[in-house]
């Protein structure tokens, strides 16, 4: 996103204008203590709509009105403001490129500062996106959150751009913590998920996409679990068939149909039609009812002698748990000796000494030994009884199913018997098998197989069809070569600070699926910030980490990255300058060493603060000429008449010099 902040302002209760102005690259604000440095930051989050006003108190939370920022795109300014403690937010774009003629707009606050430009913070965070590209209503990429009754994610927002443009003065060499708001979980998370959108690797319609994908995955995993059951009904409606023709047979005498029960389930729709006009004739003379139900007695009893044996088993299992268990407590209560010694042993006769009672007394402790070895192993036996005794009550229930289905078949033969004693009907129960047949053959029809393997065609060609265009996406390798890119260009950028020799050559490395930082030290070994030892180190993998990004961000400015590439530095000079307090007219490092207790340092300190400075200029310059996008770098510290290396001029840099002065002015 090509854009940069050219002011940042504060309108007074008296309606007096103070100011900043920006340029792109390197700008620089110094000057002592409680001047207003470190509120330059907070007044550009509060301006881009934290609901938090977190400008520090004091002169400018007091004599402030308005608080507002002037962005320069290509083309316009966008100008956002806030009045203090308001949740209402100004926003206006001014076409044109010349920011004098702005500031001549802005130094006439009431009317520049239109009530009817005004509009609810939400409203504001929305509108604000739109000049960034941000306008995602759904990123979520699970289709069923309101389903199981949770919301939608939280979209993108220009607030999403903060984590990687603000470094506080106690963050910016912070060995537990990297970015901005990470303390929460919750945007923690957020900042991570909506990254790969800020790149412009994706778009609302890649969620979309990706929606639809899970939603045809879902139909056709649920058609797939649905075919080995319609296998199992395949087999299960067949071996009904097969009954059902036997016990029509067995009582009438004859076939019912010249097919086999395989021959129906392929054909359902033409054996129905078949079998419901077949006329129903008993054979009187047919022995298949007495030979039929001979065949079912023999199978009850073969069922019913597998049963009684395994309910022995069963039995007997019980038994050994039972046992096991009590044995083992019956030995944790009682107490073995901790140790035995035994007296000098004589023969009785002969008084000569004898050492078989001590041989005895060894094999007694082997064979305690041996016992309490035994003894632990009993938990892992009543789990093994525990196993058997699960596999012999499955044969068990499978055996029970086999003779309820052979009580059942029983049924009809006894039945006809008693009708025929109390009925002159002598095929009422040769009707009912072909009635009973006929309704399963319909319940067959009512549920087609074919459906299903149609149905399961079409969403195997829709699940393909769009995993094709989330292809297209190419999500995963676009993220590893971002990855890939960030950490070459912190290693690049990484040997230009005075790390510890250890940490030479830079080898850090950065995770864009869960943001932590590391120095690879081989291989094998990760060593996290907050193991590099030294605040030295803690601000300059901050410092090559964020330099890193912004690179990325200005040279995907053409592809769709949405992060404007402007960095909020505060006091990085701490490390070396812990000062309390600087309240002097001229920036004096000896003194600031001093009170540091870094004299013997003080020349080693300043040439690392000024060789992050020169760092700091080459890489918006350099940046600049290999993406045509320079990076806004604002530095807001104590330093100033720095001699900068390899051509560059502090004095360039510097837009503010608060030291007889500070943000608003006394006049």
């Amino acid at each position: 996103m090509k854009c940069f902040l050219r002011y940042i302002g504060v309108v007074d209760i008296k309606e007096k204008l103070h100011y900043v102005r920006f340029e792109s690259g390197l700008n620089v604000i110094t000057g002592k203590s409680s001047t207003g440095k470190s509120a330059i930051l907070e007044i550009f989050d509060y301006c881009l709509g934290s609901t938090e006003d977190t400008i520090p108190v004091g002169k400018i939370t007091e004599r402030a009105e308005m608080f507002f920022i002037a962005l320069q795109f290509p083309g316009y300014f966008l100008v956002a403001g806030r009045k203090k403690k308001s949740e209402r937010c100004f926003l206006l774009e001014v076409q044109g490129t010349d920011a004098d003629q702005l500031l001549k707009f802005i130094e006439r606050p009431k009317a520049f500062f239109d009530p009817k430009h005004y509009m609810p913070l939400s409203d504001f965070k929305k509108s604000i996106g739109r000049y960034f590209g941000i306008t995602l209503e759904n990123v979520d990429e699970d289709p069923f959150l309101k389903a199981v009754g949770r919301k939608k994610s939280p979209t993108p927002s220009v607030r999403s751009f903060l984590s990687f443009m603000l470094q506080h003065q106690n963050l910016i060499a912070n060995k537990h913590a990297i970015f901005y708001r990470f303390d929460e979980k919750e945007k923690r998370d957020q900042a991570i998920n909506h990254f790969k959108i800020l790149m412009g690797l994706v778009d609302e319609n890649y969620f979309d996409l990706y929606k639809e994908f899970e939603v045809a995955k879902y139909e056709l995993n649920k058609l797939q679990a649905q075919i080995p059951k319609q296998a199992q009904r395949r087999e299960a409606a067949i071996a009904s068939y097969n009954r059902h023709l036997t016990d029509f047979e067995s009582l009438a005498g004859f076939s019912l149909v010249n097919a086999t029960a395989e021959e129906i389930y392929l054909k359902p729709k033409l054996f129905l039609k078949l079998i419901s006009e077949r006329s129903i004739k008993i054979d009187v003379l047919s022995d298949k009812i007495e030979i039929r139900r001979g065949e079912l007695q023999a199978q009850q009893s073969n069922a019913l002698v597998k049963k009684r044996k395994l309910q022995g088993q069963v039995r007997m299992i019980n038994d050994s748990i039972t046992s096991a268990t009590q044995f083992s407590l019956g030995m944790m209560a009682e107490r073995l000796p901790v140790s035995t010694v035994l007296s000098e042993a004589y023969c009785p006769l002969c008084e000569t000494h004898s050492s078989t009672p001590a041989v005895e007394a060894n094999k007694l402790v082997g064979a305690i030994e041996w016992l309490n070895k035994e003894l632990k192993l009993s938990s892992y036996a009543r789990e093994s009884f525990a196993d058997e005794r699960r596999k012999l009550l499955n044969e068990l229930n499978v055996v029970n199913e086999e003779l309820r289905h052979i009580q059942a078949d029983i049924r009809p033969f006894d039945e006809e018997i008693e009708r025929l004693k109390t009925s002159k009907s002598i095929n009422e129960q040769a009707t009912k098998a072909k009635l009973r047949l006929e309704i399963a053959i319909q319940d067959q029809l009512a549920k087609p197989e074919s459906e299903l393997s149609e149905q399961e065609k079409l969403w195997l060609k829709e699940v393909e069809r769009l995993a094709g265009l989330l292809a297209q996406y190419d999500i995963k390798d676009r993220l590893h070569l971002l990855s890939q890119d960030i950490d070459a260009k912190m290693c690049e950028l990484g040997n230009h600070f005075d790390f510890e020799e250890t940490y030479k050559p830079s080898a850090l490395r950065f995770d864009i699926e869960t943001f932590d930082l590391w120095y690879q030290q081989d291989a094998k070994t990760r060593v996290y910030l907050r193991s590099m030892g030294s605040g030295a180190n803690w601000l300059y993998s901050h410092l090559v980490l964020f330099m890193a990004l912004h690179y990325q961000f200005a040279a995907r400015s053409e592809s769709g990255c949405k992060i404007p590439p402007i960095l909020f530095l505060d006091q990085p000079t701490q490390v070396y300058f812990p000062a309390s307090l600087d309240d002097a007219d001229e920036f004096d490092a000896g003194v600031l060493a001093k009170q540091a207790k870094r004299e013997d340092d003080v020349d080693e300190d300043m040439k690392a603060v000024t060789n992050m400075f020169t760092q700091l200029a080459k890489f918006c310059a350099e940046t600049g000429k290999r993406t045509g996008v320079i990076p806004q770098v604002i530095v807001s510290d104590h330093a100033d008449k720095l001699l900068l290396g390899e051509g560059y001029r502090f004095q360039d840099y510097v837009r503010a010099i608060w030291r007889t002065r500070g943000f608003i002015s006394e006049n």
